[in-house]
C-alpha cells in the first residue's frame, strides 16, 4: 500500500493548483444554495435538520470534482505508460535491426554471386529499418538513417571490391545512426518512466 506522502504527492499532481480553489468553491456553492433555498422558501426552519444541506451539497460537488480530476489523471498516466511500453517495444525491434545490420556488415563475400545476394540482403534490411523508423520514430529519424553521404570511404579489410567496401562504409554509418537513435530514445523512455512515478 502506498504511503501517505506518496498519496499526497499523487493528489497534488492530479488536482494541481485547483486544490486551492476547492474550499472556496464548496463554500460558494453552499452559500448560493442557502440563499436560493431561503429566497424561495425551501428552507423553512434554519435551525432544523436540513439547515446544513446547502453546505453538504457544496462539499459533495467539490468531492465529485476531485474524483473527476483523479480519474482524468489516472487515464492520462495510463496513456503515458502505454506510450512508454510502445516506445520500449520499438527500441527492442530497432536493436534487433542493429544486430542484423552488424551481421550484414561482417558477412564474408568472395565472389559476384555472393556479392549480389549480400547486396539484396542489405537493401531489404535498409528498407525494413526505414519503414520501422518512419512508423515508430518519425520522418526525421528515417531521413537521418537513409540520407548518408560518403565523401571519402574508408578502406575496410575483408571487402570484396570497391563497391562492396563503399556499401560497407554506408552500413557502418547507418549503424551509427541506429545506435544514436537507440541511445536518444532510451534516455527519453527512462525519463518518462521516472516522471510517471
Amino acid at each position: 500500500m502506498a504511503s501517505l506522502k506518496e498519496l499526497t504527492a499523487t493528489f497534488s499532481s492530479a488536482v494541481g493548483h485547483r486544490r486551492y480553489l476547492l474550499p472556496s468553491m464548496a463554500l460558494a456553492i453552499g452559500a448560493l444554495l442557502d440563499f436560493v433555498m431561503l429566497k424561495f422558501g425551501f428552507l423553512i426552519d434554519p435551525d432544523g435538520p436540513f439547515a446544513f444541506l446547502p453546505f453538504a451539497i457544496g462539499v459533495a460537488v467539490a468531492a465529485s470534482l476531485i474524483l473527476w480530476w483523479l480519474l482524468g489523471y489516472a487515464a492520462d498516466s495510463r496513456s503515458e505508460l502505454r506510450g512508454i511500453v510502445n516506445l520500449e517495444k520499438a527500441l527492442d525491434a530497432l536493436s534487433i535491426y542493429f544486430d542484423e545490420g552488424a551481421q550484414i556488415f561482417e558477412a564474408a563475400v568472395t565472389d559476384d554471386n555472393e556479392y549480389a545476394d549480400w547486396d539484396a540482403r542489405r537493401l531489404t534490411w535498409s528498407e525494413q529499418v526505414q519503414e520501422h523508423l518512419l512508423e515508430n520514430f518519425g520522418l526525421r529519424e528515417r531521413n537521418l538513417f537513409c540520407n548518408v553521404v560518403l565523401i571519402q570511404p574508408l578502406t575496410i579489410q575483408g571487402s570484396y571490391n570497391v563497391e562492396h567496401n563503399r556499401r560497407r562504409c554506408l552500413i557502418a554509418q547507418q549503424l551509427d545512426k541506429i545506435r544514436d537513435a537507440i541511445v536518444r530514445y532510451s534516455d527519453l523512455a527512462a525519463k518518462r518512466h521516472a516522471d510517471s512515478y
